[in-house]
């Protein structure tokens, strides 16, 4: 079924399997989650989860663009907000640990897809690409790290560095936040975000 063509009821549907998906990938892992688990989580028969999604490959693009639509609409006006790459590098890290601490399970299940997934023609998630419309692309580019530190460069507000290495650098800081929170409920995310913050600072600052 293709989604344009859904009624507002089938719309509804595909809207609750896709938020029942994430809730079982992010408690069971991408691996344990069939399609029937999935679907007992829904409460329907495997065979409504398979009408509107026709395999497991269909599911797992509906559930990382709804995934990365709920990251835009958090992160996205804070870091256009800021004027300075210095104020974006600042945004994008408390944006991005906010989404943590409000979604949880959502990043968790979106680390256990990029982990994991493999489509059926081999693929990994970063192969396939996110699976969003051509605006929504562009606003998602608007938060890469690797923009936010090449602008920093280009305005001579950071030091000579390497934007590969330091956009690494984040996204490693900010998934050890994750896999903290997973194992301590009581973590201070936002607390964490804010040291982040700092340190990155100081991080790009010239020597």
């Amino acid at each position: 079924m293709r989604p344009n063509d859904a009624t507002f009821t089938e719309t509804a549907r595909r809207a609750q399997i896709v938020e029942c998906a994430i809730e079982t990938i992010a408690e069971l892992g991408y691996h344990q989650s069939s399609v029937r688990k999935i679907a007992e989580r829904v409460g329907v028969a495997m065979s409504v989860v398979q009408y509107h999604f026709g395999n497991k490959d269909e599911m797992v693009a509906a559930i990382v663009a709804e995934l990365y639509r709920t990251v835009l609409a958090i992160m996205l006006p804070m870091v256009e907000a800021e004027q300075t790459a210095r104020g974006k590098l600042a945004a994008h890290i408390r944006a991005h640990l906010k989404c943590l601490a409000t979604y949880r399970s959502q990043q968790i299940a979106l680390m256990e897809i990029g982990s994991n997934y493999c489509s059926g023609t081999g693929q990994r998630l970063h192969e396939v690409g996110v699976p969003l419309e051509p605006d929504q692309l562009a606003d998602l580019a608007k938060l890469e790290l690797e923009t936010i530190f090449t602008l920093g460069i280009e305005t001579g507000e950071f030091r000579a560095l390497s934007p590969t290495s330091m956009a690494t650098a984040v996204r490693g800081a900010i998934g050890a936040a994750l896999l903290r929170s997973t194992g301590d409920p009581d973590f201070d995310v936002v607390g964490y975000g804010e040291d982040l913050v700092v340190a990155f600072d100081l991080a790009t600052r010239h020597l």
